[in-house]
């Protein structure tokens, strides 16, 4: 895609994965690449939750006034104050004090509106001498109106050797019902951008990773895998994990090979603390409803079906489902596994926790003397649900004077 944009397609991708998956990394390690690219220009902003009044268009004023203020880059200043005074006005410390006066008597009564066109017309002035990365991170916490300046940017028809990249968590887009998802899926419909989603590594990859961080020394055979199933592969689980456990000695040289200083069964057990205290953030951010429903689950085991969650909180088990089925449509906690018919005949959809930490990060939060009744009537309820169902004959029983005849 760069190399399309240096030759004046302009391009838009989208980094999307959940917290933790990589994002910020791979666009990093992208742009510390993209330096083989001769002149090639970079400027980054950050979107950023905001409590009080926001700033339209705050990451590309914090992208553009990094880019002024870079070595080198005194041509964009110039730039900006000839097509682009609406976005010097933002940039006060670009003026003096005079000029600043000058320019608010000047742009007064002018519309919002024209700062689109005039950043457009900077850009592509800017591109038309050097190809320019424009990084935009969290849109998730982005205004309508960064997202409009992204929408127009990409929909121009005029060459440009412009690369724009943009990140984002699905799952926080679809809970809040932000419009970056619709702006996306407008442009991709219009064949105007891409999308680079992020999953979780592979049992190799993590092999891989395990190899690169503790070189030099043999590896226990069953290391990569027990950390794979600890971890789901999920990147930020991976590295916090080995971390912690060679903070705490659970992984140490001797003789000169690593190893585990105890059993496998133990080393299961415990989350590290940055962690527990992210799954628990996010959980806290659920409905009090889909928190009770994923601490049943949590009781079932880190795979279960809705109707055992339903016995467990002895509600119905039409609801729970509708409940689990939300959770992993939006690709929060859960995901389905598919749907199985009971002995008992109740069919019923299956889920698991997307990470079995988040499992045990729920499981964690049930107070002991809520556990037991929970485990009880699980275990009723799968007794009850191995039990064949009497099997009834579908016709009608024979009666000679309903005209039936024996055969």
């Amino acid at each position: 895609m760069l190399e399309r944009a240096c030759r004046g397609e302009r391009q838009v991708f989208f980094v999307t994965g959940g917290s933790g998956v990589g994002k910020t990394a791979l666009v990093e390690t992208f742009v510390a690449q993209a330096g083989v690219f001769s002149g090639l220009w970079v400027a980054r902003g950050q979107c950023f939750e905001q409590y009080g009044p926001g700033e339209a268009y705050l990451p590309v004023l914090e992208a553009v006034g990094r880019l002024c203020r870079a070595p080198g880059h005194e041509r964009l200043v110039t730039l900006l104050r000839q097509q682009a005074p609406l976005w010097v006005a933002q940039l006060p410390w670009l003026l003096s004090a005079a000029e600043r006066e000058a320019l608010q008597r000047e742009l007064l009564g002018v519309t919002p509106a024209r700062m689109m066109r005039e950043m457009a017309e900077v850009l592509e002035t800017v591109t038309a001498e050097a190809p320019l990365v424009l990084v935009r991170e969290d849109l998730l916490w982005s205004y309508g109106a960064t997202l409009d300046l992204l929408a127009w940017l990409a929909r121009r028809p005029d060459a440009a050797r412009l690369l724009l990249i943009g990140t984002y968590r699905p799952v926080d887009v679809i809970q809040r019902g932000h419009p970056v998802k619709a702006v996306q899926q407008a442009l991709q419909r219009q064949g105007r951008c891409q999308e680079v989603p992020l999953a979780g590594l592979s049992a190799g990859a993590v092999a891989e990773y395990l190899t690169a961080r503790l070189p030099g020394r043999h590896l226990p055979e069953a290391l990569p895998q027990l950390i794979f199933q600890r971890t789901d592969g999920h990147p930020l689980f991976l590295v916090t994990l080995v971390e912690d456990w060679l903070a705490r000695g659970v992984l140490g040289e001797w003789d000169g090979q690593w190893r585990l200083t105890v059993a496998n069964t133990d080393v299961a057990l415990g989350v590290p603390v940055s962690l527990h205290q992210m799954l628990a953030h996010q959980l806290e951010r659920l409905t009090p409803e889909e928190q009770r429903v994923l601490e049943a689950a949590s009781a079932v085991g880190v795979t279960f079906s809705a109707a055992a969650v339903a016995a467990a909180l002895a509600r119905d088990v039409v609801a729970v489902e509708e409940q689990c089925e939300s959770l992993a449509q939006r690709q929060q906690w859960l995901r389905p596994v598919g749907i199985a018919e009971w002995p008992d005949g109740i069919v019923v959809g299956h889920y698991a926790f997307i990470h079995t930490l988040a499992q045990h990060v729920v499981y964690q939060r049930i107070a002991p003397a809520l556990r037991v009744p929970l485990h009880q009537r699980t275990g009723t309820r799968l007794e009850e649900g191995a039990t064949p169902r009497p099997v009834h004959h579908l016709r009608p029983p024979l009666r000679r004077d309903a005209g039936y005849r024996l055969r």
